[in-house]
């Protein structure tokens, strides 16, 4: 991956460091007024140790320089799962070059520190000692808890003095791309689903009565023109049916897993703020990972995701599926958005958050784009976040949804 271009260091007065130097003035001018000794002499030693502070740190912010501008971080391995451990490393210079101890002044302290963030909002902010000892390379380990894939922007190289006063931070380079990708632990259970990657999805209709008005129809199956499903059947029985024109049904053995990570905002009267919809993107992705866990290495599973394109079996092993669910972010509704595309031949699968508004959303203009089709929609809540309220709207969408041609929608509550 390339590296960006150096950033300037940044100076940064801490709001400790401010509120010091107002008590400072505070007591030499009450001092002064009322002539009192003690406020005099507080004033004074705050100042001194205000100021020793302030230039110490910049004292030894000068002398590191150099030595910033040599330094390199990376994390490495660059995938884990939720709970592994990563480790940083720390480099200075691209030669095998010593080395030298890391020079502090008393109450200065010098420290590096990692920031990655995603793209809904989680953050990792870990902070560690540079180097004391001889050798080139210094290896930190820390562990991350959440689902994600986090970028960073830099890293930091800092001189701060110990009472949080003053902050000088060196800005180093980071990698492009993303730095780490934390892969979802998959669901204990997966979902039932009515579709299975490599069968046909014929056994999945229920059996219809034998009428002359049936001689020419089969049941449908993904795969078959939607030109040739006979609606007008369909409006009587309430079950899929096309004319014959070929005497077997194309096998259903594709599937594709769509993960929809819009969500209603709290601001709108939904359920999810920020934090809250990225921990219920989670349970979206650790039941698709479920399933293509429990579907085996031998069927052809495609997923994807609002905004992203779509990823093949073919080409990923199951890990590699996993690290990809990294990525989903969670989206506001009011954000334009949309589902990728799906082949004709494919089975869709579509997980979703329950939702109150019922505008122009991402999953809207995909059951629009793909009307006809046969499409399993689940919306999927977690039984201990406001499970009732979750739950109640979850049925709303699946009974609203069943209404429509071709969608088979149903609630699932998951812990």
């Amino acid at each position: 991956m390339e590296r960006k271009t150096a950033k300037r260091a940044a100076f940064t007065p801490q709001t400790m460091g401010a509120f010091v130097l107002l008590l400072i003035i505070l007591s030499f001018t009450a001092g002064i007024i009322r002539r009192e000794m003690v406020l005099t002499l507080t004033g004074a030693t705050l100042l001194a140790v205000w100021a020793y502070c302030l230039v110490m740190t910049l004292l030894l912010a000068l002398f590191h320089c150099r030595r910033a501008g040599r330094v390199s971080i990376r994390l490495s391995p660059e995938k884990i799962t939720i709970g592994g451990s990563t480790e940083i490393i720390y480099m200075e210079g691209l030669e095998n070059t010593v080395n030298q101890k890391i020079f502090q002044l008393p109450g200065i302290l010098v420290r590096c520190r990692v920031l990655l963030n995603t793209v809904d909002k989680r953050r990792v902010v870990y902070d560690f000692k540079p180097a004391f000892r001889s050798g080139i390379e210094q290896q930190e380990t820390f562990t991350v808890n959440k689902r994600g894939a986090y970028f960073s922007g830099y890293d930091e190289f800092a001189v701060f003095d110990i009472l949080g006063f003053f902050r000088f931070a060196f800005r180093i380079p980071a990698e492009s791309g993303a730095r780490l990708l934390v892969s979802p632990n998959a669901a204990a259970e997966p979902v039932p689903v009515m579709a299975r990657g490599g069968e046909t999805s014929r056994q999945e209709i229920p059996p219809t009565e034998r009428s002359d008005y049936l001689i020419d129809h089969r049941p449908y199956v993904p795969g078959d023109d939607p030109r040739r499903v006979n609606w007008k059947l369909y409006s009587h029985g309430g079950e899929l049916f096309v004319r014959q024109g070929e005497h077997e049904p194309p096998p259903q053995s594709n599937l594709i897993i769509l993960i929809d990570t819009q969500y209603d905002s709290s601001m709108g009267g939904g359920f999810f703020g920020v934090k809250r919809a990225a921990k219920a993107v989670d349970l979206l992705c650790e039941n698709a990972l479920a399933i293509i866990n429990n579907a085996g290495k031998e069927k052809d599973i495609q997923i994807g995701f609002t905004n992203m394109s779509a990823k093949s079996g073919n080409s990923l092993t199951q890990a590699e599926l996993g690290f990809f669910l990294a990525y989903p972010a969670a989206l506001p509704v009011a954000m334009a958005a949309d589902l990728p595309p799906v082949p004709d031949d494919r089975w869709i699968l579509i997980f979703a958050l329950p939702r109150i508004w019922a505008g122009d959303t991402a999953l809207e203009r995909f059951l629009s784009r793909n009307a006809n089709r046969l499409i399993e929609l689940i919306f999927i809540y977690d039984i201990n976040e406001r499970g009732i309220e979750q739950a109640a709207a979850a049925e709303t969408c699946a009974a609203i949804y069943n209404r429509r041609s071709g969608i088979r929608a149903r609630a699932v509550g998951v812990y």
